[in-house]
């Protein structure tokens, strides 16, 4: 169901909002799942891969279009840190992280997004990437504040699945919500006191879906702005799901109507 259809039937208007920016940045990435894979992408400018001797041979193999010079293990660690998982090779890459919600591609008719919202923890914002990848979402958008910008610890947690998926960093969450709404899209809103079920947003063509922190949850003026309050239930013995457990739940429903 489209939100056009909806909007007529219940009268709703809604005004434009221009979306502001947020900024690149370079790093070290490493691990052979988030190296390999940003290899492979052609939006990804990497500047130099390094290497273990030991591993010379595998990641010259592997990355034949790419420069790779071998190093020695201070050299790593003095690039990514002493205890980092680096699995023998580290890439400089540029953040491929969007500046405006208008560098992301929309489909025309079923889409989804995914809004986080007050989620600063690296690992957790990577495993939601990983899981909205797997879920075929491939929309993520971040506020500018309150998000670290793309970094190593999400590179590795999302495993990578970095690569599959378009993240914009935005000023201002408020004004992106209405800007989606303008492109037609509902916005739904993880609240454990939500009075929404999930089957409320399966059969909507376009969903954008808003994920805060499981302590502090979404913020009141975000919260505001949504058009359902979702309910995610559970036994009562336990307060909360991790953020990223709950996104696996809806992000999962969500791809079964989608597909």
């Amino acid at each position: 169901m489209s939100r056009t259809f909806l909007s007529k039937s219940l009268g709703i208007m809604r005004i434009k909002n221009k979306t502001n920016v947020s900024t690149r940045t370079e790093y070290y990435m490493y691990g052979t799942h988030a190296v390999l894979a940003a290899a492979k992408n052609s939006n990804r400018e990497i500047k130099k891969i390094f290497c273990l001797p030991r591993f010379a041979d595998e990641f010259k193999n592997k990355l034949k279009n790419h420069d790779v010079e071998i190093v020695q293990n201070d050299f790593i660690i003095k690039k990514v840190g002493k205890d980092q998982p680096h699995q023998g090779v580290i890439a400089l890459v540029n953040s491929v992280f969007k500046n405006s919600i208008d560098e992301l591609k929309f489909f025309p008719t079923k889409d989804r997004v995914v809004i986080l919202d007050q989620i600063s923890d690296p690992q957790n914002i990577g495993a939601i990437i990983r899981s909205a990848a797997a879920f075929n979402i491939d929309k993520i958008i971040l506020p500018k504040d309150n998000a670290p910008d793309e970094n190593a610890s999400i590179a590795k947690a999302a495993s990578g699945c970095l690569e599959l998926v378009q993240i914009a960093k935005v000023t201002n969450i408020k004004q992106t919500i209405e800007t989606l709404k303008n492109k037609g899209f509902w916005i739904a809103g993880l609240d454990s006191k939500g009075q929404n079920n999930l089957k409320e947003i399966v059969d909507i063509d376009k969903v954008a879906v808003i994920i805060g922190s499981e302590g502090k949850g979404m913020r009141k003026l975000t919260s505001e702005s949504c058009d359902f309050l979702i309910k995610i239930p559970i036994s009562e013995q336990v307060e909360s799901l991790n953020a990223s457990n709950a996104a696996s739940i809806i992000f999962h429903l969500l791809n079964l109507h989608y597909i």
